[in-house]
């Protein structure tokens, strides 16, 4: 295991604690170096480290030894750690299963042939600008993943701020001696660490397709005329018209690379509060005991843009 990964499940998940000797070295009990072989076959399996790095023992070990989990269960867990990553200035030599993909450049990620889904990206570069931004997200965008680490040395403030606007990780480097091991290993705990998301703070938003299209609101907004409320209908038409914010967003003018990732912002704002609104308007329909039949699928999917 990388040293990397044992600082992270030491500091960030309490999975040990080793005291240290004078001179600051850590001293890894017998006890320590069980734990740590049983959390490592643990995540092999498909376990995420955070849900159990403090089990006892005992626990662990039990559950080392217990029945295979369901293929759902597993598949959703594989999903959750899959990570691409693109790396121009150095090769990655990693041994973690958790890696799906490795490109050489973000224009053989956005190859037509390339058919990979991967839950989050990481883009090693050797400078940030507003153009590299754009191409980033449209790389995450065509792997559909919503968690990006970008490691450079240098960059422009104006793409910084454009990259952290979008929810991209930003880790500098400005010696580039940074090991692709210990790059990957933080960034799979970012994966894993769900208290953030919990938190509201998302990574790289990914579009949703609407729940009713423009004919099933416009139904709706005529059917509200005979309840009591006018609710139905304000929902219907704010989701019509942020609906075609979107669009317009999407469609308007971007003379450089910023406007066009501020476009993009925008229009992803407009699709967060589409949902919003439709999740809403989905309760009312339930509470009025509405028939929907015909209206659109509500599974969530990442649109491509």
């Amino acid at each position: 295991m990388p040293a990397a990964t044992v600082r992270i499940w030491e500091q960030r998940y309490g999975a040990i604690s080793p005291p240290t000797s004078e001179s600051g070295q850590r001293l890894y009990s017998d006890e320590d170096l069980h734990r740590l072989r049983l959390l490592k076959s643990l995540v092999d399996r498909g376990h995420a480290i955070g849900s159990i790095a403090k089990m006892s023992t005992s626990t662990l070990e039990a559950l080392l030894t217990s029945a295979p989990r369901s293929e759902q269960s597993q598949a959703d867990e594989d999903e959750a750690d899959h990570v691409a990553v693109v790396m121009t200035g150095f090769p990655l030599q990693v041994s973690s299963g958790s890696v799906v993909a490795q490109f050489d450049s973000l224009d053989a990620v956005l190859s037509d042939n390339v058919d990979v889904r991967a839950t989050g990206l990481i883009v090693q570069v050797t400078a940030l600008y507003d153009e590299t931004v754009n191409r980033i997200v449209a790389a995450a965008e065509h792997l559909g993943a919503s968690e990006v680490m970008v490691v450079f040395p240098f960059g422009t403030k104006r793409a910084i701020e454009l990259a952290a606007l979008e929810g991209l990780t930003l880790k500098k480097a400005p010696d580039g001696a940074l090991r692709a091991e210990e790059i990957l290993a933080e960034f799979v705990s970012v994966l894993d660490d769900r208290s953030r998301r919990d938190a509201g703070q998302r990574g790289l938003w990914l579009r949703s397709q609407r729940r009713f299209d423009d004919a099933t609101l416009a139904r709706f907004v005529g059917l509200s005329s005979t309840i009591a409320c006018e609710c139905p209908r304000h929902l219907s038409e704010l989701v019509l018209q942020l609906s075609a914010f979107e669009r317009y967003s999407d469609a308007c003018l971007s003379r450089s690379p910023a406007d066009a990732l501020l476009h993009r912002h925008l229009g992803d704002a407009a699709n967060r509060a589409v949902q919003m609104f439709e999740a809403a308007l989905a309760e009312v329909i339930e509470h009025e005991g509405w028939d929907v039949t015909g209206a659109p699928s509500t599974k969530r999917l990442a649109s491509k843009s």
